[in-house]
């Protein structure tokens, strides 16, 4: 039998919103399927849409796919839905798992524990399929190779429940902060905002999450005591790693990445609904989604309001190989790996930490 065609693949990438209610997430997944629909429209290339199966057993998450059609109104049950798009030549099904937000502060770890149960239930989907002697030759990837984490405009900064999430999510997936509905920001709110973020996420409490730099590790035997403690009392910024690098000089995957961490959090601001159909306003032709505040008209596409478009082609182009490759190489690595020590430590009788 001659070998599948590398022309028929199709390859799958499955990116999952996060946040407290009320942050913009499910706004942002009718935002990007409104924006991918006027792709179609404008390249006429017709959109296939998939009915994959997206269930944890292990958590009280059960997924199911839906249509978002009809006004936008709060996620109370996970959904998922896919639609099959060409970028960069190649066929690609991006599927969406869009998930009810965060509330009341002490359901916060309840919730935190199925999500992250859900997505450990993804690894043992493909666990189950690596173990078997025949390999199902169209098994879907329905990993999470990235999680948008939205963050209330209204903060100054990363309150306690965020950087507990930001922590616990970045130890199982590539997570990428989202600042939602950033029209209730002015520009200098935003411009105080987005470092505030960084620093927390970066300096503060190192949260890995997707594309930030390792920390070096220090020769401790070159080291002198006191100057381990010099550098232990002024942690390098963000700002301060970027400036060692000759961007003009660099790579384009170097670039890349520095274009990605000089933007995030990522703004992004939802458009406007009709309040009975949930599909966006008629503004004039050069605004496609957008918002009337009567005194004026804003582009939700445009880069001077939003890095909705720098996000879209981060995720769908720029970094969506990287995200894939991430999760494979260390976010499941790191899982199987753990399964693996788990079931060898009960099965020879050791204490399970």
């Amino acid at each position: 039998m001659p070998p599948r065609s590398r022309k028929n693949a199709v390859t799958q990438f499955n990116v999952m919103v996060v946040g407290f209610s009320g942050v913009g997430k499910t706004c942002f997944v009718r935002t990007l399927l409104e924006t991918l629909s006027l792709e179609e429209k404008t390249e006429d290339t017709p959109s296939k849409k998939r009915r994959d199966s997206f269930m944890s057993e292990n958590s009280n998450i059960v997924v199911h796919e839906e249509q978002l059609q009809g006004p936008i109104e709060k996620t109370l049950t996970p959904y998922t839905i896919s639609r099959e798009i060409e970028v960069d030549k190649e066929r690609l099904v991006l599927t969406i798992i869009d998930t009810p937000g965060f509330h009341q502060e002490y359901l916060v770890d309840k919730q935190l524990h199925d999500i992250t149960k859900y997505i450990e239930h993804q690894f043992d989907l493909t666990l189950a399929e690596e173990s078997k002697v025949k390999r199902n030759p169209k098994a879907v990837d329905t990993q999470v190779h990235c999680c948008l984490y939205f963050i209330d405009p209204k903060k100054s900064a990363l309150d306690e429940f965020d950087i507990r999430i930001l922590k616990k999510l970045s130890n199982r997936v590539n997570v990428i902060p989202i600042i939602g509905k950033a029209d209730h920001l002015t520009l200098a709110q935003r411009n105080r905002l987005k470092p505030s973020i960084i620093k927390d996420i970066y300096t503060n409490y190192k949260i890995p999450i997707y594309g930030m730099p390792d920390e070096e590790e220090e020769d401790d035997e070159e080291e002198e005591g006191e100057e381990k403690k010099e550098k232990t009392k002024e942690p390098q910024s963000l700002d301060v790693f970027l400036s060692q690098f000759d961007y003009e000089n660099e790579d384009v995957d170097t670039q890349s990445v520095l274009d990605y961490l000089g933007i995030i959090p990522f703004t992004f601001i939802a458009y406007e609904d009709d309040p009975e159909t949930g599909k966006p306003i008629e503004l004039n032709d050069n605004i496609k989604l957008g918002r009337d505040f009567g005194w004026g008209s804003i582009d939700c596409l445009g880069e001077k309001y939003s890095d909705f478009i720098k996000l879209k082609n981060a995720l769908l182009s720029g970094h969506r190989r990287y995200l894939q490759l991430d999760t494979v190489e260390r976010y499941y690595e790191q899982y199987r790996t753990e399964r693996l020590m788990y079931k060898r430590a009960t099965k020879i009788g050791l204490p399970i930490p």
